[in-house]
């Protein structure tokens, strides 16, 4: 069947990072796993076998009609032809060979979650920018917010080779599992995504183009909490929260 290139279907055909997927997710008999692309079902069998109940989703019509003949003989497996970030079933997992174009958006959908582990493949530069460290090119919003929320794992590089049809570029497991200790709500999450637009400016030109109409008070800076000739790309995560926090406070 041709690949559908828009939903970014590469559809991961090497038994050894099957095995190294299942291994590293460490499914139990007690968990409910979400899995977001069933494509023709080589992972989703694995999981049906080791799972309690497995809940998948294809989005492409013409492979959810095929995974359904595939997989017909699992009865642990909910398989849906529907989009998985609108799922209303509950779970206490997720794993997926996760479709590339979806890589951003799964990351602020699983922010919002309650989840024990999220074991996924990712294309090498998106792990890249999750992982970065600040003054770093690849250090952005989603490097901040993600390191607030999870402790990322990174595990195996795939090779192109190990997926069908190949991607142009590599790819790893990458596991996500939550920080009790922080909840960013969605405001929090915006006004970092704000702040990052301003790679190259200073916190002290930050904030007057916030608030350049107001009389605002520097807070943190009368409690020396932030050095306001610092560049926001230098921020670390915490002192990215933190300034976020205190954004919000002043509106």
């Amino acid at each position: 069947m041709k690949c559908n290139k828009r939903l970014g279907q590469h559809f991961i055909a090497d038994p050894l990072y099957v095995e190294r997927i299942i291994s590293i997710s460490e499914i139990s008999s007690d968990d409910i796993v979400l899995e977001i692309g069933t494509g023709y079902g080589t992972l989703t069998k694995r999981l049906c076998e080791k799972a309690k109940i497995v809940i998948s989703y294809e989005i492409d019509e013409r492979l959810f009609e095929i995974s359904q003949k595939l997989l017909k003989s699992y009865n642990n497996l909910i398989l849906l032809n529907d989009n998985a970030l609108k799922t209303k079933y509950s779970f206490n997992k997720i794993v997926s060979n996760l479709p590339y174009y979806l890589s951003k958006k799964f990351v602020y959908w699983l922010i919002k979650k309650s989840f024990t582990s999220a074991t996924v493949t990712l294309q090498k530069d998106f792990v890249e920018k999750l992982i970065s460290t600040p003054s770093s090119m690849n250090y952005k919003a989603i490097s901040v917010v993600s390191q607030l929320a999870f402790n990322l794992n990174i595990y195996d590089k795939i090779p192109p080779t190990a997926f069908y049809p190949p991607p142009k570029v590599y790819s790893y497991i990458v596991k996500f599992e939550p920080k009790s200790q922080l909840k960013l709500d969605d405001s929090q999450i915006k006004i970092i995504n704000q702040i990052f637009t301003f790679r190259g400016k200073k916190i002290r030109s930050l904030i007057k183009h916030f608030y350049k109409n107001k009389i605002y008070k520097l807070k943190f800076n009368e409690n020396k909490i932030f050095n306001l000739e610092k560049r926001v790309e230098d921020l670390l995560p915490l002192e990215c929260f933190s300034l976020a926090k205190f954004l919000l406070e002043q509106k």
